[in-house]
């Protein structure tokens, strides 16, 4: 089974987070005079907390957390979930897990009933690397097994998961989804609104519906990207 997916991202929702963040920030180097350094503090400090806060979102998973997954098969099933306000990550994990565990089952069934002939799914992502090794390592974090195997960051794109960016560009070069898929005519997903970059400030509103669409949206445009970057019509053909 082809399995892809996207996830959106926020910064640690943990009460040190943001104490974590000021620890992290300093005065630019070319500030030397100590009463510049002070006046840094005083005026620039909170601005600067708060952009290192938000650059957890894309820490690859170290303190930043998943908000939301979407996930499609090869064969057209979908599935997303954004958790909301006071719903933990690791029941969104688990949630995720538990979907693709019955696409699983559901496979192994149509091929054979009475005999299990379930298979770990083939994960496909734009941009791999970062959805994979960040939801592997919430996994870790979480303590959360799914019920397949989620290629480690060590892996090697092409043989143990897929990735529309690099098979499009290639090892050392980037593209971006959204640039993707206007070169190929398939409908982008950043023109419903939402971007990841506006992702936290809708969670925080309370805009899971909202976000939960766009990340489906994402889902979808990699599937159509993956499908004719494979020599096929998109995935909604």
């Amino acid at each position: 089974m082809q399995l892809i997916f996207d996830i959106e991202t926020i910064p640690s929702q943990h009460p040190d987070a943001k104490a974590q963040a000021r620890a992290s920030i300093k005065p630019p180097g070319t500030l030397k005079k100590p009463e510049s350094i002070a006046a840094w503090w005083d005026t620039e400090a909170d601005t600067a907390t708060e952009e290192a806060y938000r650059r957890q979102s894309l820490d690859g998973g170290l303190a930043g957390e998943i908000v939301s997954i979407a996930a499609v098969t090869g064969d057209g099933r979908e599935w997303v979930h954004c958790r909301p306000q006071g719903e933990s990550e690791a029941a969104l994990l688990a949630a995720f897990g538990e979907q693709v565990g019955r696409w699983i089952d559901d496979d192994a069934r149509a091929v054979a009933d009475g005999f299990n002939y379930a298979q770990d799914p083939y994960l496909i992502a734009h941009n791999a690397a970062f959805d994979l090794g960040f939801l592997w390592r919430r996994c870790v974090v979480n303590r959360v097994r799914l019920p397949f195997k989620v290629p480690a960051p060590s892996a090697r794109a092409g043989k143990d998961y897929g990735d529309t960016m690099l098979t499009w560009a290639g090892y050392g070069n980037r593209v971006s989804l959204d640039a993707l898929c206007r070169a190929l005519g398939i409908p982008s997903p950043k023109d419903g609104g939402i971007d990841g970059a506006g992702v936290y400030d809708a969670w925080q509103a309370g805009r899971c519906e909202e976000i939960a669409a766009y990340n489906l949206r994402d889902a979808v445009a990699t599937a159509d990207v993956w499908h004719r970057l494979n020599g096929g019509g998109t995935w909604q053909d």
